[in-house]
């Protein structure tokens, strides 16, 4: 009996790992390692001009934008440590709170570019597995994330994500995201373009464009109220 009990304690933990190893395998494709700068240009439907940021993230807890353009948003630079989130408002000279889920620009939220992982945040099941494309339902694990349900789409053989519907607490779809133009990234096929669109308005859309990334090292200190000044 204690055999048994400690191989389906085995067997249990075998999955758990596997589970997570899936997310990760998902995630390393738009993330190229654990400390990283990318450049970022966002075009929306719905915005007269572009904006542009630099993202220096660390981890899935440690996020610093800077934002290069427009030239009226210049100097409101975002920082993430964990959870929390803060902008910095030029005018008033301080940071305010914000939440990853609120609007950065167009149908881009916060969350879009600052937190690019899902593996540790989510929980999540396999729905379906096709021959081409298997569905995946993620389902926050704690408080405060940019969606509270993900229903991804990854491809069958390589792992990589091609589509994702985000879902509030109740399950209604808010947003679709798509992930192209697929490219060679330091070392490894990369969407550089979401496509993100309005579930209610499909008319409305922003593509989050990511022309530059690479692999760098940041100090913890760099990730302060300080920074974003």
């Amino acid at each position: 009996m204690k055999s048994i009990i400690t191989g389906f304690l085995f067997l249990f933990l075998s999955l758990n790992v596997l589970a997570s190893d899936l997310l990760e395998e998902v995630d390393k494709y738009r993330n190229p390692s654990d400390s990283y700068l990318m450049q970022v240009k966002i075009i929306s439907s719905n915005e007269k001009e572009e904006s542009s940021f630099l993202v220096y993230l660390k981890g899935n807890n440690k996020t610093l934008i800077k934002v290069l353009g427009p030239k009226k948003n210049l100097g409101r630079n975002m920082l993430m440590i964990g959870e929390n989130m803060w902008v910095y408002v030029p005018n008033i000279r301080r940071s305010v709170r914000v939440s990853l889920n609120q609007k950065l620009t167009g149908e881009a939220a916060n969350g879009d570019i600052s937190r690019m992982r899902w593996a540790g945040d989510y929980s999540h099941k396999v729905e379906k597995k096709g021959a081409k494309e298997w569905e995946l339902f993620l389902e926050a694990n704690k408080p405060g994330l940019t969606y509270s349900k993900i229903k991804v789409w990854i491809d069958a053989q390589d792992k990589r994500p091609l589509k994702a519907e985000f879902l509030t607490l109740s399950g209604k779809t808010i947003k679709t995201a798509t992930y192209e133009d697929y490219q060679q990234t330091l070392g490894l096929n990369r969407p550089r373009k979401i496509h993100i669109v309005d579930n209610l308005k499909k008319d409305q859309y922003s593509n989050i464009l990511i022309e530059k990334m690479d692999n760098k090292n940041f100090p913890d200190s760099m990730f302060s109220e300080k920074s974003l000044e």
